[in-house]
This record gives structure tokens, sequence and C-alpha cells, in this order.
């Protein structure tokens, strides 16, 4: 257990920018200690020197990100996922962040959830679990009755969590910035992106919102199924919601024990992000594994945590179903069209941009080809795109872990999008015929 004083150093703000400050200072000098190598004879650093730096790196990010807890988790989390554009040796020790939050004690958030409730814990709930379901950077997960008797979890978000945000994200900008002086590679993008994520996931008024949202237009479906949210115990700190019974898609091993039909339940993922994406044009923007279940009944998926979820504009969906269908037909002037109407700029040579779409699609062959072209061709990826390309990455490495060898995001996608392209189209033509008559 972390004692009171521990916990106060923690999150003084000076201790924190203090914190990060000696992490990257530690980073800079190692990697430019290689650079300045390279110009000594005798002393050149080998490919070993490099992998050892990454790794040192990598740890030291670990490190920091398991002490000081909040925002500096969600990056580490964040470029432990991104195998694409960073070294392997770098992210090696970030992956166990996406498993292994270390949680708090209930007893150290009592005060913080009475506050929210405006009222003490034992008006409300019957019972509390103290030992949490699930941890993450901003918030954990414990189960509990209420007093009326229903099943439910809390979720509550850490107090500290939104003043710390803006110290821990200023250490980020500096990280960024030496980054691109040492390596030339410009982590601004990844950066606005976490710090997106990050405002959205502190908003549990709008999380409430959004699940209520998908609920609703999920309603008398038995194919997925979404918690009740009880706005009468929740806040913007704090989200008291139906307990769901269900198996994660983490649990890989489980779901086959049970006799569940993996590959059936990848192509019911792929088919539901396509139904919310591209018909009600507001979906659930974290397919992270754990955020997905399947019910006992071994078939109805039940979707957590919404607070990612997006909203598209007006015809965006469409544009973008075009794009995805007609690059993965290989129309790449029909994909290039359509990416442009929905604010792709940029998009260079015709053959890198259908490998950024087949990448997209799960073709991990093309992924860093891909990236590397699109860097080259400077092409502008809408932010409306950016939050799609990310849920399809997960979505893609789920399927993979459901059914390896087998691209199933791709074949139900373009089988679930093509004849709404096609009638798009042929609406289209009807109407510029009937304006030319």
């Amino acid at each position: 257990m972390v004692s009171n004083s521990s916990a106060m150093l923690r999150h003084n703000r000076v201790y924190r920018t203090l914190r990060a400050g000696i992490t990257v200072l530690a980073a800079v000098l190692r990697y430019l200690t290689l650079r300045v190598r390279r110009f000594v004879p005798g002393l050149r650093p080998t490919e070993r020197s490099w992998e050892k730096a990454h790794g040192r790196t990598g740890r030291a990010i670990h490190r920091l990100a398991t002490t000081m807890g909040g925002a500096f988790v969600k990056v580490g989390q964040v470029v432990g996922a991104r195998a694409d554009v960073m070294p392997p040796a770098l992210v090696e020790p970030l992956r166990s962040l996406h498993d292994r939050v270390p949680p708090r004690p209930f007893s150290t958030l009592r005060g913080h959830v009475e506050r929210e409730l405006g009222r003490p814990l034992t008006e409300v709930f019957a019972h509390v679990d103290e030992e949490p379901i699930a941890a993450a950077s901003l918030a954990q997960v414990h189960r509990a009755r209420l007093k009326t008797g229903e099943d439910v979890v809390i979720k509550v978000q850490y107090p500290e969590a939104q003043r710390l945000f803006p110290i821990d994200f200023a250490s980020l900008r500096r990280a960024v910035r030496a980054v691109r002086w040492l390596a030339g590679v410009d982590l601004r993008p990844l950066a606005d992106e976490l710090a997106t994520q990050i405002c959205l996931e502190l908003d549990f008024a709008r999380e409430a919102d959004s699940t209520e949202r998908i609920r609703a237009a999920f309603a008398g479906s038995t194919a997925v199924r979404v918690p009740q949210v009880h706005r009468e115990c929740s806040s913007e700190r704090l989200l008291v919601l139906e307990f769901v019974e269900g198996k994660a898609l983490t649990d890989i091993e489980g779901l086959r024990d049970a006799g569940v039909d993996l590959r059936k339940v990848g192509v019911a993922v792929a088919e539901l992000y396509a139904t919310m994406i591209f018909e009600h044009g507001f979906f659930h923007g974290d397919p992270h594994p754990g955020n997905l279940m399947v019910a006992p009944d071994g078939t109805t998926l039940v979707l957590l945590d919404f607070g990612l979820a997006k909203e598209l504009p007006p015809g965006f969906a469409t544009g973008a179903a075009a794009m995805i269908v007609k690059g993965m037909s290989g129309d790449l002037t029909g994909a290039i069209a359509a990416a442009r109407s929905i604010g792709f700029e940029g998009t260079g040579d015709p053959e890198n941009f259908r490998d950024m779409v087949r990448a997209m699609m799960g073709d991990n062959d093309r992924l860093r080809s891909a990236i590397e072209a699109m860097r080259a061709s400077s092409m502008k990826v809408p932010s409306d795109f950016t939050i799609i390309g990310r849920a399809f990455i997960l979505l893609n490495g789920l399927s993979h872990r459901l059914a390896p060898g087998e691209r199933l995001l791709a074949g139900a996608l373009v089988k679930h999008l093509a004849p709404r392209v096609m009638a798009a189209q042929a609406a289209q033509a009807a109407q510029v015929a009937k304006e030319a008559g």
C-alpha cells in the first residue's frame, strides 16, 4: 500500500514535472551520446547499442508511468501500442501497461466517491467490493449492489486526474520536441491524438450520454448489449452502470473452453462497427479487447467504456465507405476522389494510397511502407478519420487474435459496405440524369 506522504509527493506539480524532466533528459543524453559516437572511429554505435538505448528508454517510461500514474500511464500505453512507428525494443517494456495498471485501495477513494455522490456510501449501496475488477490510467472499476437490489459497477475517476493532466501534457510536449530534434521524428500528431483522448475520457458526463445513445441505437437487438447508466448516482467523475455478465475478448482460452466460435465473434464485431460507423454515424472509438465481451449465451456482444465515442459529420461515413470499398477493389481514382471529398489532402502516389487503405484493413505487410509513404507525401488525414483508423488498427489486432491468418475485418466491412456504396452511386447517377433531363 502506498503511504499518504508518497501519494502527496506523486501528486505534487513540481515533483511530477521534475521526474518527467529527468526521464526526458536522460533519454536525450542517451541518444545524443550515440549520435556523437557515429563520428568517432572505434566508438561508432552498433545496432545492438541502439537496441539497448531503446530498451532503457522504454523501461524508464514504464517506471515513470507506474510510479507517477495518471497521464503518464496513458502515454506509455499509446507508445506501447505503436509498434508500427516505434522501435520494438522501446515498445516491449510498455506492453504490460495495457493489462497491469496498479489499482488503488478503495479506502483511499471512498471519500472521493462520497463527495461525488453527495451522501454517504451506505445510503446508496448495500455492498461495494473493495477489490477492483479493472484499473486503468485515469480510473478504476468496482462491483457493487445498490440498496434497491441491482448489481452495478462503480467507475471512479482518480480525484487528481483532471488537475494533473495539463502538467503531464506539458512534460509530454517537451519530450516530443526533444525527439523531433534528436531523431527528426515528428510525434506531434500522436501527442495531439493523446490529448484529445484524455480530454474525452475525463468527461464522465459525456461518457454517460454516449453510453445511453448507443444503448438506444441497439434497443431491441439480440446481437449487442450495452449497460444501463444509473444517472441518479453518477456525476462528471463517477459512473454507476448496470453490471453485465460476460467474458472479455482478452480471455481467448476461456472463450474457447466455453465453446464460443471465435471466428463468428470476430465477424460479429466487424459488422457491429460497420453498423455504428457507416449507418449510425456515432460509434464506440476504443475497441480494446477488454472493452468487448461475449455474454454467457456465447453469441451476444457486450460493449463497454464509451469515453472515446465519436460522432461523424453528415456525409462523412458515406465518403469513408466509398474510399475503403474502392481502395480495396482497386479503383484507385475513385478511392482518392472519395478521400478528398472527406478532407484528405496530399494523397500522393495512388499505389501508396492503396497500400495505406489495405494496411488500415489489416495488411500488416504493407503497414510500415504505407506509413513512410504517408510521411513522404505529407498526407493530411482529417481528424474525423483519425479515430476511425485507430479503431480499425485495434480491430485488426483483435481479428488476428480471434482468427490468426484471416482478415475478418476487411472481409466483413467490404461485404457490409459494398451494397451501400453501389446504392449511393446509383442514387447519384439518377440525380444527375434527372437534372440533365
